[in-house]
């Protein structure tokens, strides 16, 4: 095991509370670069989990949800809906990622869900 991947292991191990599943107080100056891993792969593993029930399956966090059909599928499943109105399985073209990722974004701004700090990169 290389320095590096033992100093990911131990700080992973620092986060978890005893039971093992949430994150406790840690000293986060020094290490902010392994608790920003830390959470992009916890969170990517939550999308995955929900994910799996639909056959897709989200690698990489800045590119894989650049055409918006990951990011339908997850809201569809959290919300036990289908959106409306309807996005595109198989886009092909800048506009219809943008529509496909609008339309994500509404669904989940019409349950009232306050989106601040949303970014992305091209």
């Amino acid at each position: 095991m290389s320095k590096n991947q033992l100093r990911v292991s131990q700080v992973g191990l620092v986060a978890r509370s005893p039971e093992g599943h949430a994150a406790k107080g840690m000293q986060i100056k020094g290490n902010e670069d392994l608790w920003v891993d830390i959470q992009a792969n916890t969170f990517r593993n939550w999308v995955n989990e929900h994910l799996k029930s639909v056959d897709m399956k989200v690698i990489n966090l800045t590119t894989d949800f650049c055409d918006g059909t990951r990011l339908c599928a997850l809201v569809e499943l959290l919300q036990k809906r289908i959106l409306k109105p309807g996005w595109n399985r198989k886009p092909v073209n800048q506009h219809q990622f943008l529509e496909n990722v609008s339309s994500a974004l509404n669904a989940v701004a019409e349950d009232g869900v306050k989106l601040v700090n949303i970014g992305c990169l091209m």
